[in-house]
């Protein structure tokens, strides 16, 4: 059970994001060959094609969550010292989980909304709860992934910057997912821990 953990762990949304990504692609094409090619189409692709890529958005958000992918702006606290850039790291992060609990409450009560007026989708006659749903289902997941980020910062708060900052998740693990070369990730984080001043007698923990 805890290998299979780990390995939904590690290969969740990045299966579930190539699985999207690429049923959007294909859907897409398939509709414009239809379109121009024979004058013809699905009365239903374009508004499939939007459901797909709001549910694709809020995995993709998730993952960049897990891999410290967002986008920081660290001109003023570049200049403080570590102690108070790390503190202010974590902090960052609870103040994120706050906005991502209220968002997701908000995406609960709007599916409530939508069952109760029984909201449907134009082309597919479905509920809409389909595309709101996502957001349900995607804020959980963030809400995971910065608990992961903020115990593993706070489990290595003594540790070097790039260590404990775990940019790209490369010394957790998470990126030796599945859909990465095999031995690919293993050298990635190999060349990145021997690069890494660690002054720590703790091993640095890597993907198996």
């Amino acid at each position: 059970m805890k290998s299979l953990l780990v390995w939904l762990d590690r290969n969740f949304e990045p299966i579930v994001m190539s699985v999207l990504f690429y049923a959007m692609m294909i859907l897409i094409t398939v509709q414009v060959l239809l379109r121009f090619g024979f004058n013809t189409g699905f009365s239903w692709a374009e508004e499939v094609a939007r459901f797909i890529f709001v549910w694709l958005m809020y995995f993709s958000i998730s993952y960049v969550t897990r891999t410290q992918g967002h986008i920081k702006v660290s001109l003023v606290i570049g200049k403080l010292n570590e102690k108070t850039q790390k503190a202010i790291m974590i902090l960052s992060d609870f103040l994120f989980i706050g906005f991502s609990v209220v968002i997701f409450l908000s995406a609960i009560k709007i599916c409530q909304s939508a069952l109760e007026f029984n909201d449907r989708a134009v082309s597919l006659n479905v509920s809409m709860n389909i595309l709101y749903g996502a957001g349900v289902v995607g804020f959980l997941l963030i809400l995971m992934r910065l608990v992961q980020s903020i115990v593993w910062k706070l489990k290595h708060f003594s540790k070097p910057m790039e260590y404990f900052e775990n940019g790209g998740e490369v010394y957790s693990g998470a990126v030796d997912h599945c859909l990465v070369p095999k031995g690919e990730a293993s050298e990635k984080v190999n060349g990145l821990i021997s690069n890494t001043n660690i002054k720590s007698t703790e091993p640095a923990e890597r993907p198996n």
